[in-house]
């Protein structure tokens, strides 16, 4: 069995597990004959002259209904047929073209690492003990979008909230496909002294996170998940946002209370780094693929501002 990477959610907190999936992960899917393809979703993933996911990655998009997708204990909406198109597009206007229409480096990444299979679900995927996923990937073959029947895109917390939104959910899933193909930045790992593993969940809040180094709490579990947020991060949120919250040194010169300065200096010292961390990463990101991950970023925030004022992907 396989290990996945999953995105939870405990009340208003979004955590991640490692489950084991059924055997049917391993499928490989095969193409049904032109002609039986019929129903204009399938038409649009499958044979769209030449531009469908499948005929230009060979990505197997799931959409009907499947209980194998989830386990027996566990509970979800299949996403609404006219959902499909928007979602498949979304997934090409905000994360596929951002990494091809940077330069050759980003468009061989997509190339290589575009999963083989995509499922498409329509509510969070809810466990009996209150907790729920909001999309995970396993081995590098299968990411799982959810809530796809919330789809909106003229709400960019939907898009693009840091560990919950859409785009949040696909681009660290992506990274996780990246460094288990090509392995961590070397240095990565010793940046910060410590990560937190199981204990990230217990009351760990975001300036907790920053004060070690990083961005949400979830990245104090181990340093592939700070990786992955790390990256998440940089390319989802705005970057006067990041700069402001993960960057920029705050003045403590002004405070007087004692236990206010030494909180001020410690998010400072954390944010120094996150600063040393994203130069690694962007470090790795252009030297290993030729990729400049700040030019990503910048399409996908220029992609994500018209979407949320126009309420739409572009023709």
């Amino acid at each position: 069995m396989k290990n996945t990477i999953k995105y939870f959610a405990v009340i208003i907190l979004a955590i991640f597990s490692i489950q084991c999936t059924s055997e049917d992960s391993n499928a490989v899917y095969v193409q049904p004959e032109s002609g039986a393809l019929t129903h204009p979703n399938d038409l649009y993933l499958y044979d769209n002259n030449g531009e469908s996911l499948f005929e230009e990655f060979k990505t197997a998009t799931r959409w009907r209904w499947n209980d194998n997708f989830i386990d027996p204990s566990q509970r979800a909406t299949p996403i609404n047929a006219e959902l499909v198109i928007p979602s498949t597009q979304l997934v090409r206007h905000l994360w596929i073209e951002p990494y091809s229409s940077s330069g050759e480096g980003g468009d061989k990444l997509i190339q290589d690492l575009f999963p083989a299979e995509l499922v498409y679900i329509g509510s969070y995927i809810y466990k009996d003990d209150g907790s729920r996923l909001l999309g995970y990937a396993e081995a590098g073959a299968r990411v799982t979008l959810l809530n796809l029947n919330s789809l909106d895109f003229s709400n960019r917390t939907w898009l693009a909230n840091p560990g919950g939104g859409i785009l949040s959910t696909v681009h660290h899933e992506f990274s996780h496909i990246v460094h288990q193909t090509y392995g961590m930045p070397v240095g990565f790992n010793t940046i910060s002294e410590k990560y937190l593993g199981q204990n990230w969940s217990n009351g760990v809040s975001r300036d907790d996170a920053i004060k070690l180094g990083m961005v949400r709490n979830y990245a104090t579990s181990s340093e592939f998940e700070d990786f992955c947020e790390i990256v998440s991060h940089l390319l989802v949120v705005d970057k006067e946002t990041f700069d402001e919250d993960f960057i920029t040194q705050q003045d403590c010169s002004s405070l007087t209370d004692l236990d206010e300065i030494i909180n001020c200096r410690e998010l400072n010292e954390g944010r120094q780094l996150i600063q040393k961390k994203v130069e690694l990463v962007v470090g790795y990101y252009k030297d290993n693929f030729n990729i400049d991950l700040l030019e990503v970023r910048d399409i996908i925030q220029e992609r994500l501002d018209n979407v949320v004022e126009n309420g739409a992907i572009p023709d």
